[in-house]
Parts: structure tokens; sequence; C-alpha cells
């Protein structure tokens, strides 16, 4: 016994495709006939006759092809408990069934084996996977397990027994041929689940970014952020702009004093502060540095704001140096911020002129 083991062999695909042109041109019988000449490598034109067979049925949904390959004597296994027949015509009377219902699929991963089983016997076995084709509006994917029998009759092979083992039990009755409702219900199942996992990527996305632009300590924009604002040019369009800078008086103190946990309280503290009143518009640029960019408020309710800021920060033991800038259109969120760090450190100057404590400095 000749047991030959194959794995989709590409010198197989010249003599397949030619074979595959004819039919689709509707070449007569007696020119496919030559096309599987019996003096060439059996094990080839098996193999071949094989992904021929798998290909007309599972892609092109060409039945009348596979009709053709049959011996008179064709027995039949189908995918599911019902599907047996024996005979050409009741063979082919069932697969024509299937002309039109068939979605169409995508072969890969062939594995065949052809044993020799006698004189002028053949059987090729293997598995392929069959995948639906993204067009159908069906996913399914499937490791099909196959076994062909080749007969030589009249100086050529035909196809006496087809076995196709891969267990379809979720075939329904009334279903011909492939389990479509199974194929509907694994397609929603994957469309749950896509958007289960869209879902959760776009919230760890979210989450990415947020973290990405926020500060660890004290929950207000950072350094990154802030760097977007000033170059991204949104606030051409605004009418009005208003920048407040921020700057912790006494925290190097703080921190020799009481170490940094306490200096990290502080700076929470100040955040907290200024959040009461600027939420969402904070970003903390420096240690103990933090600006505000408002395009809300008009300047009464800005400066409003501020003076709230400021006398909430005094009542809760907190000493900050605060510098201003609010301008109609047109605004310059740049020059804006350098004008309100200047007055900043222009009132930082004049706090730390009055202390006679030169240590309490930063």
């Amino acid at each position: 016994m000749d047991n030959k083991t194959h794995q989709s062999p590409r010198d197989f695909k010249g003599l397949h495709s030619a074979a595959r042109r004819l039919w689709a041109a509707g070449a007569p019988k007696e020119r496919m006939t030559a096309m599987m000449d019996p003096h060439t490598d059996p094990t080839r034109q098996v193999i071949d006759l094989t992904r021929s067979l798998l290909q007309y049925h599972y892609c092109d949904n060409n039945m009348d092809a596979i009709i053709q390959l049959l011996d008179p004597e064709i027995v039949w296994l189908g995918t599911a408990e019902h599907e047996y027949a024996a005979g050409r015509e009741t063979v082919a009377g069932i697969f024509r069934q299937f002309a039109g219902l068939m979605p169409r699929c995508n072969l890969s991963g062939e594995e065949y084996q052809v044993l020799e089983m006698g004189p002028g016997l053949y059987l090729c076995a293997g598995r392929v996977w069959i995948s639906t084709d993204a067009s159908t509006g069906i996913s399914l994917r499937v490791h099909q397990r196959f076994s062909f029998l080749f007969r030589q009759q009249e100086g050529r092979l035909l196809c006496c027994h087809i076995h196709i083992s891969n267990p379809y039990e979720e075939m329904q009755e009334g279903e011909v041929g492939f389990p479509h409702k199974m194929g509907q219900q694994s397609t929603l199942y994957l469309q749950e689940q896509l958007a289960l996992q869209t879902k959760k990527i776009a919230q760890q996305t979210a989450l990415l970014e947020r973290l990405s632009y926020e500060d660890a300590l004290t929950g207000v924009y950072n350094r990154n952020k802030y760097n977007e604002m000033l170059t991204s040019g949104w606030e051409k369009d605004k009418p009005h702009l208003g920048i407040i800078c921020f700057d912790l008086n006494g925290l190097k103190r703080a921190n020799d004093l009481f170490g940094h946990s306490m200096g990290d309280e502080l700076i929470c503290r100040t955040a907290d502060q200024i959040r009461l009143e600027f939420a969402g518009k904070i970003y903390r640029i420096g240690g103990d540095e933090f600006v505000v960019i408002d395009d809300e408020r008009d300047h009464a309710a800005f400066r409003a704001s501020v003076l709230a800021v400021e006398l909430s920060m005094a009542q809760n033991g907190i000493s900050c140096s605060v510098g201003t800038s609010w301008h109609a259109a047109p605004c310059n969120v740049r020059a804006q911020v350098e004008e309100a760090d200047s007055r900043m450190y222009h009132n930082k100057r004049c706090f730390y002129d009055k202390m006679s404590d030169k240590d309490f400095r930063d």
C-alpha cells in the first residue's frame, strides 16, 4: 500500500486553475477528461480533484462542476445526521438543492493524505479550515475533516465516496448543507462581544488619555495638557480670556520642617481651593505652581472668582502669590500667561520683602 502525504503543494495550482477556467468557460466534458489524464501522477491528480471539489462547494457554490466529477455509484455522507445518499442521480439532486444556499467561504490550512487502496482506487483524507467570507454577514470558522474516495472509470478518476466528518450537530431541520442559524447566532454573539470590547477599549483609551493629562498628586491637569493648550491656538476664536498664575509661598520651608508629605498635603489643599471656583480649568505646571485658563467668565465675574479663591486660601492658612491677566478678543494665551506670571512674581517679591525671616523664602 502506497502511503503519501502532501500539504497544499504549490505545483498543483496550475492544473487546478486551468481545470477551473475550463469549467467556468463552459468547456466540453471531453476536454476536462483530458485534463484528468490517468497517466500523470495519481497522487497529484487525487489531491487536485479533492481541492477542486472543496473549492466548488465552499467557495464557488458550483454544484454542476461537482456533479461532473461524481462516480455513478457515489456514496455521500454529509455534515448533518440526515445527510446520506447513494447513487449519482440522488446525490446530484441533493447537491443541486445547495445551489445559491451556501454562503461563500474561504479555505486555508489545507492538509491532504493520499492512500492507494488498490489498482485505480485512491483515498484522500485531510483537514481544512473553512471560514465564511466577510461579505456574507455570517461569522463561522470550523476545522473541517474530510475523506474522498476516487476510482478510475473510463480512463479518468471519479469520486465514488464523500464523507464530511466535521460534526454540525447545530444544523437544524430544514437547513441544507450549512448550519445557517448557528452561523447567524455566532455572528450576533461576535457582534455583541465586539461591541463590548469596543466600549471597553473606548473606556481604556479615555482613561489613558485622562492619565496622560492628569497630575497624579492633585487630579488637576498636568504640564502635558498645559503645553498643548499653549500651542494649539484654540483661543483665537474666543471673545475673552482670563489667566491666573498661583505660586505657593513657603513650600520649601514646610518640606524642610515637616517633611515632603506635609508639603504634598499643602499642594493638594491649594488645588482644592482653586477648584472651588475654577474646576476643570486648572493646570499644575511645577512643584508649587498652578495656572488657571478660563474662557467663560467676563471681566467682573473673573475678578470676583479670583478674590473668592484668595479669601478662601487666607481663611485656610494657605499663603499664595497670585497674578492675573484678562483680555477681550483678540486673545493670546501664551502672552497672557507671561503677563500673569510677571504679576505673580512681582507680588511674590513684595511678599518676601515684607518677611524678616529670610529662611522662609523658597
